[in-house]
């Protein structure tokens, strides 16, 4: 009997701790089940409609409270629960996407309190579907581009093509990650530069880059060529992909839901690029591989669980690799005062208080790629 308890003790406590651990990571589950249901129980009337944008800010709100979690994370838990949650994750913005255009041509526009009525509910289709879209969409098709098989990464691009940004796939694993914090990387946002410039700059010089990645990889000539090589040319097929399916849209739900498709969308990459922006905000990698303080560092709990992990940044460019629920917390970047979800908001729409904040801390901190003509510039250069 001794023996028996003594091996059921061991295997019991495991068994808790990979409770606790998915549970935690579950909250990734809560955005897009109160949008799977905002969808199924639609449509609302103008008050409901905006009722139901209400998880969005209180996600806001308590990724501001959020407590710290530094963590070292579980190393002998075994891995297919948490990839069981990417998938299912999968599913529900598959199905998010196929009801929001659904619930999208089923609005009717004859009359003004019609239009007032859908109005809102695609207004709140925005909010809702956006914001998940990110967190639920982009951020597990970041985790599943960089697993090793086959099929995760072609979920990874699938799911990308939803938010109409399959070229990200390219872009991210073959220019981000080999020189970000540097000029060469369209993603790192440059000291001093505010979001309305990053978000005019990047957007289009990432399609650029991963257009001229593809066409180094076929050995095409710069620009847009008539050759087969195109039908293995991923952005292509990306883009062509992501039209075919707004056109589908159109033209079998109308344009109301193709409109709503693309706005989300467009809700869902500005969210992405606000994390970008601040992931990396004026700081300079000099060579080699990037440390850890070559991004900006958050403590946050609740980003660290609803973003699949993404908030342990610092780990993940040194392991692009490794599963989201075994990254490290590294403590040797800068440091953001909130979440992400806080941080965006912040960066996207208080973007002066975000630089003085950044600026304050870059000068706090201490970290090998500051140096001193660096410090000085930003302890002299305006805010803009």
């Amino acid at each position: 009997m001794t023996k028996i308890a003594s091996t059921a003790g061991p295997s019991s406590a495991v068994s808790l701790r990979l409770f606790g651990s998915v549970a935690e990571h579950g909250l990734a589950v809560v955005l897009p089940v109160c949008t799977l249901w905002f969808l199924l129980t639609g449509p609302h009337t103008v008050g409901n409609a905006l009722l139901w944008t209400l998880p969005v800010w209180l996600f806001i709100a308590v990724d501001f409270l959020s407590p710290p979690d530094r963590r070292a994370p579980a190393r002998d838990l075994p891995a297919w629960p948490f990839d069981g949650l990417l998938y299912l994750l999968a599913i529900l913005q598959i199905a998010n996407i196929v009801l929001m255009v659904v619930a999208a041509s089923q609005l009717t526009w004859t009359g003004t309190e019609n239009v007032i009525l859908g109005v809102a509910n695609l207004l709140a289709i925005r909010i809702l579907v956006g914001t998940n879209s990110c967190c639920s969409c982009i951020a597990v098709a970041h985790e599943l581009i960089h697993r090793r098989g086959t099929f995760p990464r072609l979920l990874g691009r699938c799911l990308l093509l939803t938010v109409c940004y399959e070229h990200f796939a390219v872009e991210h694993l073959r220019r981000h990650h080999r020189h970000v914090g540097t000029a060469a990387d369209p993603a790192t946002a440059r000291f001093g530069e505010t979001y309305a410039a990053y978000w005019r700059r990047t957007k289009l010089e990432q399609f650029r880059s991963a257009w001229a990645l593809e066409n180094a990889r076929l050995g095409l000539q710069p620009g847009l060529r008539v050759s087969g090589k195109l039908l293995r040319h991923e952005v292509f097929l990306g883009a062509t992909a992501e039209i075919a399916l707004t056109v589908l849209i159109l033209a079998h739900a109308g344009p109301a839901a193709a409109i709503i498709f693309l706005l989300q969308a467009l809700a869902a990459v500005r969210l992405l690029e606000a994390v970008n922006y601040f992931q990396h905000w004026g700081l300079e990698r000099r060579a080699g591989l990037p440390e850890p303080f070559d991004a900006w560092v958050t403590e946050s709990w609740f980003s660290r669980h609803v973003f699949v992990g993404l908030a342990r940044h610092s780990d993940h460019h040194r392991h692009g690799a490794k599963a989201y629920h075994r990254l490290d917390f590294c403590g040797r970047g800068p440091r953001l005062p909130y979440g992400y979800f806080g941080m965006a908001l912040l960066a996207k729409s208080f973007n002066a208080r975000f630089q003085r904040m950044a600026r304050a801390e870059l000068l706090r901190y201490s970290q090998p790629n500051l140096d001193t003509a660096m410090r000085e510039a930003v302890s002299s250069s305006p805010v803009t």
